[in-house]
């Protein structure tokens, strides 16, 4: 059998939901020889089984543990025959042409890495045309994300960095610059640690649009708080991989705090804790290796992710207070009635009587007759009687009035009290949260702080060698 042209590698973890519609439109390329390995990390559901059954050609590698993405990505690297080498998502769906465009524009030897035009599963909406980052904090940012396709997305060019969702590079690169680092389990920057590599070693980072595909994004981790521990994790260890240690003191220390308020108040708050306290054991091999940093600015940058950890604390503590302070909080309208508007003109009184006499010519002598001696014998004391029959009636109303006002406060401050009680209950929740957390970071940092001095120890070890 003739050694294939390209090595196409796809890193699975119970993905079987996507597999088929992503393996049946990658068998469809044409352009070039090429195989397809399939690396399973220890998937739970029928990944391994639809491949194995439905999917004979494609030769599938199990792994015994979750290798995350750049360790099941790496082992089906050392397994690949081609001279091009591709990484592609489980979740993806590409276009025709999309092989032979990147076979293609890999024969340009200044490009080190091709990134491709993804959109998301609507096949209108984008959701990546090559990526860069915001400094000094490291943020990844995506070109074209979330717009309609347009021509300013259409133009192949040189960009800062491409997704890991479907990238392709020739062995020559590889060997030069080597595999992905596999610090960033389970995933998030690592492929951006490999483009800035790429990139340092004297290649192009290039977008290549005519080579298109669908991407359903982030269905390998699905728990947005982790993701989010994931990515802020990713984020520090590629910041100092590729920051200068003094720049991460000067520089990337003090955005670090301006970013950490709002991020926290927004839903990073125990990703970001989580994400100082794992760094804490990590950054002596990190500074060692790749800056060749003194034991000196070591201690400083471990200090520097301590006093961002406790700033972190101190910062949700306030969003907690606030939480707090709104449950323990009265909203109750003051005791008692607004005053009622008068209710003269509108309430109802008795009439006076009309006097009539059917009998023809005398009839209205007689009438008037009548009117005369009742005005003069009893109009007065009608006219008491109905001024104050008025006011009954409008003191009665009066008193309607305020009974319907008193049963409508009665049944908003019911309402109010109902509220009151679940702010109470939620912010007691939120307490309770916060401890626990507490607890678990407390029991984290003694394990981080003891890995660090063992690695310390190793370290002054090496140098009285």
């Amino acid at each position: 059998m003739n050694r294939p042209t390209v090595s196409i590698i796809i890193p699975v973890w119970n993905g079987e939901a996507y597999l088929e519609a992503c393996l049946t439109a990658l068998l469809a390329q044409e352009g070039a020889s090429f195989e397809v390995i399939a690396v399973d990390n220890a998937s739970s559901d029928g990944s391994v089984p639809l491949v194995a059954e439905k999917f004979p050609t494609v030769r599938l590698i199990r792994n015994t543990t979750n290798l995350g993405f750049a360790g099941g990505c790496n082992v089906g690297l050392r397994a690949a025959q081609g001279d091009y080498l591709i990484l592609l998502n489980q979740d993806t769906r590409v276009n025709p042409g999309w092989l032979a465009v990147l076979v293609e524009t890999l024969q340009d030897e200044s490009i080190g890495i091709v990134g491709c035009k993804i959109f998301y599963p609507d096949g209108v909406t984008l959701q990546h045309a090559g990526a860069w980052f915001e400094w000094p904090l490291g943020l990844a940012h995506h070109h074209g994300y979330g717009e309609a396709d347009s021509e300013e997305w259409s133009t192949a060019r040189e960009v800062e960095a491409v997704t890991g969702a479907a990238i392709a590079l020739r062995r020559e690169v590889l060997e030069k610059v080597g595999l992905l680092d596999e610090g960033f389990w389970p995933g998030y920057f690592e492929d951006s640690d490999w483009c800035l590599r790429i990139r340092r070693a004297g290649y192009k980072i290039w977008y290549q649009p005519a080579a298109t595909l669908l991407h359903q994004e982030s269905t390998s981790i699905r728990d947005p708080l982790l993701r989010s521990q994931f990515y802020q994790r990713g984020r520090l260890r590629f910041l100092m991989k590729h920051t200068p240690p003094g720049r991460f003191l000067s520089e990337v220390v003090p955005a670090e705090e301006r970013y950490q308020e709002p991020a926290i108040m927004g839903r990073e708050s125990r990703a970001l804790r989580q994400a100082y306290l794992t760094m804490i054991p990590e950054v002596a091999s990190l500074l060692r290796k790749g800056w060749q940093a003194d034991p000196s600015l070591i201690e400083e940058i471990v200090r520097a992710f301590k006093r961002l950890y406790h700033r972190a604390w101190e910062t949700d503590w306030k969003r907690i207070e606030a939480v707090v302070g709104l449950a323990t909080e009265s909203y109750l309208p003051p005791y008692g009635f607004h005053p009622v508007p008068s209710l003269e003109g509108v309430s109802p009184s008795l009439q006076l009587f009309e006097f009539r006499s059917s009998l023809p010519i005398l009839g209205s002598l007689l009438s008037r007759f009548r009117q005369a001696w009742y005005d003069m014998a009893a109009r007065w004391v009608v006219d008491d009687l109905r001024e104050q029959q008025t006011r009954v009636n409008q003191y009665q109303m009066e008193i309607n009035k305020r009974y319907e006002a008193w049963i409508q406060w009665m049944h908003g401050r019911q309402g109010e009290l109902i509220r009151i009680d679940k702010m109470q209950k939620q912010g007691l929740h939120a307490l309770a949260k916060q401890v626990q957390e507490m607890a678990e970071e407390n029991a984290l940092l003694a394990g981080e702080i003891s890995a660090l001095r063992l690695q310390l120890l190793r370290m002054k070890e090496e140098e009285d060698r």
